[in-house]
């Protein structure tokens, strides 16, 4: 019997993007919407399939990232006070969906290609860690620093800074894997 397949570009359907806005106001809601959503949503599904599959560290992983995703929101919202709890975003809306999707299906195929699902994960926390430090935030960042707001534009580059180390911490987090798997077969 082969295995069922989630193919890495429905995990990628997961993750939403922070849109830039015309204003800085609106560019803020969606950084913070979407930090809050990897924060309270998606890494945290993500710690759950790798516990689920026997992985205690790469879930700890992803529930450290999590966490660290919240703090990025926090960081932002320090600057941006009198905000609130931004509106949940469309790309955030849909990117919901998608996890729920998946969701429905992913306790089965957990069982059956647990390998497969973390390696995606994996590819795909990479992928987007590296949208966001290399292109978004650095977009973030310049739209403040080109409005005089110095302030937003440091709180940018710290998390452009920590979406970085992210990265390099789920492509060691793959390589690691990757060995284990092939050392197994």
């Amino acid at each position: 019997m082969s295995k069922p397949e989630i193919t890495e570009e429905m995990i990628f359907q997961c993750f939403a993007a922070a849109q830039q806005c015309d204003d800085r106001t609106g560019t803020a809601a969606s950084f913070m919407d979407v930090e809050e959503y990897e924060n309270k949503i998606m890494y945290p599904e993500f710690a759950r399939w790798a516990r689920t599959a026997g992985r205690p560290d790469l879930a700890r992983l992803f529930s450290k990232v999590a966490g660290e995703e919240g703090l990025h929101a926090v960081w932002l919202r320090e600057v941006y006070s009198d905000m609130g709890t931004p509106e949940r975003g469309e790309d955030t809306a849909r990117a919901v969906e998608a996890l729920e999707t998946i969701r429905a299906n992913c306790d089965e195929l957990m069982a059956m290609n647990p390998e497969g699902v973390l390696e995606k994960a994996l590819m795909v926390a990479i992928r987007v860690e590296e949208r966001e430090y290399l292109d978004i935030y650095p977009r973030f960042r310049d739209q403040a620093i080109a409005d005089g707001d110095q302030r937003s534009a440091d709180v940018y580059q710290r998390v452009i800074d920590s979406e970085q180390q992210h990265a390099q911490w789920f492509e060691t987090a793959l390589h690691d894997y990757r060995q284990e798997l092939a050392a197994t077969a």
